[in-house]
């Protein structure tokens, strides 16, 4: 019988066949009372626990003897308990920047190396709700979707390399406060890190700064957030992944791994800044509605086969920028195979397109440096009259199925006038007022 209503809610995130010992999993446990409460709580409610429970701790070094002391800490707690401990060390004290991003890199590899080590796939951690609303606010700050209003899930899959770990997070209802109570009614030691105080990094400057500030105006706050971010995820989780790497997966699922690649490729100690844009565009290759997406960081996602692959652009890109001034009227050798021919064509009258390689463009641009230029990251071409409203070049190129790397465009010196042989820009379009117009035509394999 569960005697408390916060024992009932980390029971219920305890999947039934690590409870009836049927499945070995890892603990990770800082020493802290969220991971401490945890794994007794583990202890408690898994059968043969002694052999289904390894814990794993990993000293980073960064608060000198504050960190040893948090190691000794869940020494003495896995002897108590009888459990096997694997220690690891990573010193990060020397650091000055992205330290807890690199921290979570490193955590996130050694649960895949164990993993593989003790053929489990499962890893249980002690983030709280405290934690879950922290993420929340933070991924407002720096740019987010909806998808970012989930916050922390209470369990998530990782893959890298075709190898899945599963986290679970058992504690993510609990507030700090009553993991706190929760380990002192039951007598279980902990350690709290001091530097939680401090107000250096972003999360702690909202735990400690943000969040009563807004408490001021709604002492619910925690709970308004935490309500919206399940209501997110209730009607988000839906869209199930098939014929890829992530078949049976949900979007949420596939786009967290995604992410965390991402992570892995990034060279930036500041991170980069995702849009909701950036966010759209992930999710648009997940679900087939393109091929490949520009991300920042020269970051570019592609579907290949099923499979989803990150590459930087700047590794990738071999050919200097093709940028080729054209005569009015006249010739322009693209390339061998290809030559553009300009007429100016006055009083017309009957102007008829018949095929994708040539166009019309009206009277005002006759007098302008026109150029053939290769495509560009974040080139835009106006689709409407009002001219603040424009799409991207590349997502209109994938959705007509052209090759990417072959599309060449027409433009003066500030804005494209036609993705030749996709598609013209609406204010290039031959209007009645225009004594004279321009014929562009795209001859192959001319002579």
């Amino acid at each position: 019988m569960l005697k408390h209503s916060s024992d009932y809610l980390i029971y219920k995130r305890i999947p039934n066949n690590v409870l009836a010992g049927k499945k070995k999993i890892i603990v990770g446990c800082s020493g802290g009372p969220d991971s401490t409460l945890l794994l007794n709580i583990l202890y408690q409610k898994i059968k043969n626990a002694k052999e289904n429970i390894i814990v794993c701790h990993i000293n980073f070094k960064l608060r000198g003897t504050d960190s040893d002391n948090d190691e000794l800490m869940v020494i003495e707690s896995c002897k108590k308990l009888n459990l096997r401990l694997l220690k690891f060390e990573f010193d990060l004290s020397s650091h000055k920047s992205g330290i807890q991003e690199k921290a979570r890199n490193y955590r996130i590899q050694k649960f895949f190396d164990l993993s593989r080590k003790l053929d489990t796939s499962y890893i249980f951690l002690g983030h709280n709700q405290d934690d879950h609303i922290e993420t929340i606010l933070l991924n407002i700050t720096r740019g987010t979707n909806i998808n970012g209003l989930k916050g922390i899930r209470s369990k998530k899959i990782i893959q890298r390399n075709k190898k899945r770990i599963t986290l679970f997070r058992p504690l993510i209802d609990i507030q700090k406060k009553e993991i706190e109570k929760l380990c002192k009614e039951k007598k279980i030691k902990f350690r709290l890190d001091r530097s939680n105080k401090s107000n250096f990094y972003s999360r702690n400057l909202i735990r400690n700064k943000i969040i009563p500030e807004l408490e001021k105006i709604n002492p619910n706050i925690r709970k308004s957030i935490n309500n919206l971010s399940k209501i997110i995820d209730k009607e988000s989780s839906n869209k199930i992944l098939y014929n890829n790497e992530f078949e049976g997966m949900n979007l949420a699922q596939a786009k967290a791994i995604i992410l965390d690649r991402l992570n892995n490729l990034k060279n930036s100690e500041k991170g980069y800044f995702f849009s909701y844009d950036h966010h759209q565009m992930i999710e648009d290759v997940l679900l087939g509605k393109s091929k490949s997406e520009n991300l920042p960081g020269d970051i570019i996602l592609n579907e290949k086969d099923g499979y989803f692959i990150l590459e930087n652009l700047k590794n990738k890109r071999k050919q200097e920028d093709f940028k080729l001034k054209i005569k009015m009227p006249g010739k322009a050798r693209i390339n061998e195979q290809i030559t553009l021919v300009s007429k100016i064509i006055n009083t017309p009258s009957n102007l008829i397109i018949n095929n994708e390689n040539k166009i019309f463009i009206s009277e005002k641009f006759i007098n302008k440096n026109l150029y053939i230029r290769s495509k560009r990251d974040g080139d835009r071409l106006h689709q409407s009259k009002d001219m603040a409203f424009s799409s991207r070049v590349k997502k209109i190129i994938s959705n007509n199925k052209k090759k990417k790397e072959n599309v060449l465009l027409l433009c003066t010196e500030k804005q494209i006038l036609w993705i030749i042989g996709v598609r013209q820009s609406i204010d290039s379009y031959v209007q009645k007022k225009d004594k004279k117009v321009l014929e562009l035509s795209l001859l192959k394999n001319s002579i």
